[in-house]
């Protein structure tokens, strides 16, 4: 790693922070775990930059091992300010004293159980509260009752952060070397990065023609949306439809059909380079949900709990499975931790095991102290932060196997508790703090930091120093919540918090409260575990570890069992159209093309990731520049 690397990698880290603070709409192109910001920096470098310097300076040229550390520095970093953190953990520090009432619901169930340390004010009338969201007008920012929860929050989120730094050192050598995942996410930038040949300016993606016609086809769809922005009269194509939203609703009655008709350029492009198995099983398992769904209405079953339990029972088992291939590998953790084996080489891990290993369980020691002095009891404390573990590593192995960028994994770990704990057993201070931990982390899944370690992880393979990028990573992640802590609450104060509909200011805030008074109160949490629920946990575990075996056994199997992880929840709902497309492109590609022609494909379906990220980064630049959103969330 080249100090001179390391300083721009800082430097972006730095702006972008605060572009997110500035501006509402910056957040999603960074929220997710290909963050559209950082994969437009990696095209001006390696199609604007590069040409230059290489042209006039070609000393100065920027290395694609120096680009991928600005690229780890910024996927880290940007995970906090963006909707792995802070986007909804500040509103949710003063939603339920704004949106609730002295004496309502709320109050009654766990205002007194929230510690002065962990929100600005309690005061549904103080200024620190209602200013939030109002703004101050000409008066000062508050940023001063802001300090202590800075800190208190801070204990818990570094410690977090350690952990999944620990988690990512543990597990690399597994899932890079002997495994050897196919992580997609990490191949696009560093294709799109590769240095061109001798005497040649840009690289063969950039100069191909086909590159170019994918990347046409984003930038012309989205075009005429914007100029339509500007223009009423610019007809244009809109990304959805809900035609087919009818067919399929009749064909899976009772509200059993959740998908929508969207088209997602990037996704098509993002899908298309993955194995055929993983990109069928998400589309198909989906398409095989609503189908349970509709045969169970239709049967006189109520309720839709049992997709969240059967997709508990999945998260379990990949799990499991995921632990089992590599005990191997964790004998030699816990041998060079506690032994020091000299024939187990952790050299070349981002950190020591047994820093990794002891670090991991002094983090995990941290967040349970954190929950204790809220108010929760070790057991069920310690029982969270393991089940958090859980999905840290299913998130991290899911996209590393099938790089569906946007996830969002029901139930969350809380919920999970909540359900083979119960209530009761937890008490009302417990469900406080457990549900401000979750809000802190667990709000928006789509952009926790264990998936990106683990991805730049393979893009630093046999390129830089891991124990150097380690460090690098942990500034960018330190320097985002402290810089980002601070100026988002002063734009929040200074123009008010999103309210009404906002998602981050005011629907997940609400959401959160509501179900903890209701869990204060004694009701069910989501999956309702009784006998039958039992059933829907070991059915869904067992349609997992079935599939995984039929694929393992059978070299003919066509499907992966990922897509069982996804049958409920947001992004498949958006994105199976675009998955379903790029599968059959893939399936007509690899039938009828062979050697350069289907290098040609792969650069097309590149282009079609380039030029959604270029139109995205232009309408983000244009809409902040009329102060106004000019598309919706492309990606």
């Amino acid at each position: 790693m080249t100090r001179r690397s390391f300083t721009v990698g800082l430097i972006f880290v730095v702006a972008f922070t605060l572009a997110i603070a500035h501006d509402g709409n910056t957040p999603y192109t960074g929220a997710n775990s290909f963050p559209v910001l950082v994969v437009f920096l990696v095209i001006v470098f390696s199609a604007a930059v590069n040409p230059v310097l290489r042209r006039w300076w070609p000393e100065r040229v920027f290395s694609r091992a120096e680009i991928v550390v600005v690229w780890c520095m910024l996927a880290a970093g940007l995970t906090v300010p963006s909707c792995g953190v802070l986007r909804f953990l500040l509103p949710f520090m003063v939603a339920p004293f704004y949106y609730g009432t002295e004496g309502g619901p709320w109050d009654k169930a766990f205002f007194h159980h929230i510690p002065d340390w962990l929100v600005p004010s309690k005061n549904p009338h103080s200024p620190i509260v209602t200013m939030f969201y109002e703004g101050v007008g000409d008066k000062a920012v508050p940023l001063g009752p802001w300090l202590v929860p800075f800190f208190g929050w801070g204990v818990m989120l570094m410690a977090a952060f350690l952990l999944m730094f620990c988690m990512t050192a543990i597990i690399r050598k597994q899932w890079v070397e002997h495994e050897r995942l196919s992580f997609p996410l990490a191949r696009i930038p560093l294709e799109i990065a590769a240095p061109p040949e001798p005497g040649r300016l840009f690289n063969a993606l950039f100069r191909s023609p086909w590159m170019w016609a994918g990347a046409a086809i984003p930038i012309c769809f989205w075009g005429l949306h914007i100029a339509n922005s500007f223009w009423p009269s610019v007809p244009f194509i809109p990304n959805q439809t809900w035609a087919w939203w009818g067919v399929f609703a009749g064909m899976f009655p009772g509200g059993a059909w959740h998908g929508h008709f969207m088209i997602f350029f990037l996704a098509i492009g993002v899908m298309f380079l993955l194995p055929k198995d993983v990109s069928l099983s998400l589309w198909l398992f989906f398409i095989l949900g609503a189908a349970q769904r509709a045969i169970r209405l239709k049967l006189g079953y109520i309720g839709g709990e049992f997709g969240w339990q059967q997709q508990a029972g999945g998260y379990f088992a990949f799990a499991a499975i995921a632990i089992w291939v590599m005990r191997r590998h964790l004998k030699d953790v816990f041998r060079k931790a506690f032994l020091g084996a000299p024939d187990v080489d952790d050299s070349a891990e981002g950190l020591s095991y047994r820093f990794a290993l002891f670090g991991g369980m002094a983090a995990v020691l941290v967040i349970v102290g954190w929950l204790c002095c809220i108010g929760c009891d070790p057991l069920p404390a310690l029982l969270l932060v393991g089940v958090s573990c859980v999905a840290f590593l299913v998130m991290s192995r899911f996209i590393a196997q099938c790089g569906l960028y946007h996830i969002s994994f029901r139930p969350q770990p809380l919920q999970i508790v909540q359900d083979f704990v119960g209530n009761s057993n937890i008490g009302p201070k417990g469900l406080t703090a457990m549900t401000f931990y979750q809000v802190g982390l667990f709000a928006d899944q789509r952009e926790v930091l264990m998936p990106s370690l683990v991805n730049n992880t393979k893009m630093a393979e046999k390129k830089l120093n891991l124990r150097k990028l380690f460090a690098a990573m942990m500034l960018a992640v330190a320097i985002s919540y402290s810089l980002g802590y601070f100026t988002q609450v002063h734009e929040y104060y200074k123009a008010g918090a999103p309210s009404g509909d906002s998602y981050h200011g005011a629907s997940v805030p609400r959401g959160a409260c509501d179900h903890l008074a209701k869990a204060v109160a004694g009701e069910e949490g989501i999956l309702n575990i009784g006998p039958s629920g039992v059933t829907q946990v070991l059915v869904g575990a067992g349609a997992f570890v079935a599939v995984h075996a039929l694929r393992s056994r059978f070299y003919w199997w066509p499907v992966h069992p990922v897509g069982l992880l996804t049958i409920r929840g947001w992004p498949l709902q958006a994105l199976w159209v675009s998955i379903f497309i790029a599968w059959l492109c893939k399936a007509l590609a690899q039938k009828y093309t062979r050697g350069t022609m289907m290098v040609k494909v792969r650069y097309f379906f590149l282009g079609l990731i380039i030029g959604d990220v270029l139109i995205g980064m232009f309408s983000t630049i244009l809409g902040l520049i009329v102060q106004r959103s000019l598309i919706w969330n492309i990606s």
